[in-house]
């Protein structure tokens, strides 16, 4: 009698919640015994798609938190293939003009056909308007300017007003104007070697004063800057500059 008192004590402690979950228990096993598994299948389905939902919010988050830094990549790439055509087609151009330098060597016209090349080989995506200075200039066995600076030992053209040529039986109006003239056409003085352009394979004269000129040219190119990466990141200014040199031995007159 008393063990069976306790029992039922202990039982009714256990409040009316543990008494409805058994029922719910006993429910859902007789709805298993009983084959009535829609309900448990649909329970399932519910939860499936909410668990989708909460996995496509979770791939939006992730996505816009890297979708910045993939713009920041792609048009760093983009702007770096720019910067970098732009390096390239400015050594070729000065390589292709000295090497027309050292063939025009000291004829009359022979800056106005460097610099004809110099636009000529500037080609899209580049833009040869911004090529604001052309530097001609007579270089050292090293390929540096003769005398350590390249507008002391060279003529500097600048990207202003126009200047009219006339060179090997042929006129050209070129958008730049020459500031300093310290490279100037023609032959030296074959007695000191002073000014002028050597090119007799001797030197000038006999090589005891003066040896066969090197010509080089120099040029800078103001590059902008092609897409909105500014925007993302702190790009300084509006573009850089780019400048490149080439030398040439001159072409030698026997």
């Amino acid at each position: 009698m008393l063990g069976r008192y306790f029992s039922r004590l202990a039982t009714d402690a256990r409040g009316p919640t543990t008494v409805h979950e058994s029922q719910v228990c006993n429910r859902q096993s007789m709805r298993e015994r009983e084959g009535m598994r829609p309900s448990v299948n649909r329970r399932h389905s519910m939860a499936g798609r909410s668990a989708s939902a909460c996995s496509r919010g979770q791939s939006l988050v992730e996505f816009a938190l890297v979708f910045p830094i993939l713009i920041v990549l792609l048009l760093g790439t983009i702007e770096f293939a720019f910067i970098f055509n732009a390096v390239l087609s400015a050594n070729y151009a000065t390589r292709d003009a000295s090497l027309i330098g050292a063939e025009a060597g000291s004829n009359p016209g022979a800056d106005c056909v460097i610099i004809a090349q110099v636009l000529a080989d500037m080609k899209a995506p580049v833009d040869s308007s911004n090529v604001t200075q052309i530097i001609i200039y007579r270089a050292n066995l090293g390929g540096g300017p003769i005398t350590g600076s390249y507008t002391t030992s060279g003529n500097v053209w600048n990207r202003t007003g126009t200047t009219d040529c006339s060179a090997y039986g042929g006129s050209a109006t070129l958008p730049y104007t020459r500031s300093t003239n310290n490279y100037p056409e023609g032959l030296p003085n074959l007695v000191s070697g002073v000014g002028g352009r050597c090119t007799y394979l001797n030197g000038c004269p006999n090589n005891t004063l003066r040896t066969r000129d090197t010509v080089g040219v120099q040029i800078t190119y103001a590059y902008s800057w092609h897409t909105p990466l500014r925007n993302f990141v702190d790009l300084v200014g509006s573009g850089i500059t780019v400048v490149r040199s080439n030398e040439m031995r001159v072409e030698p007159i026997l």
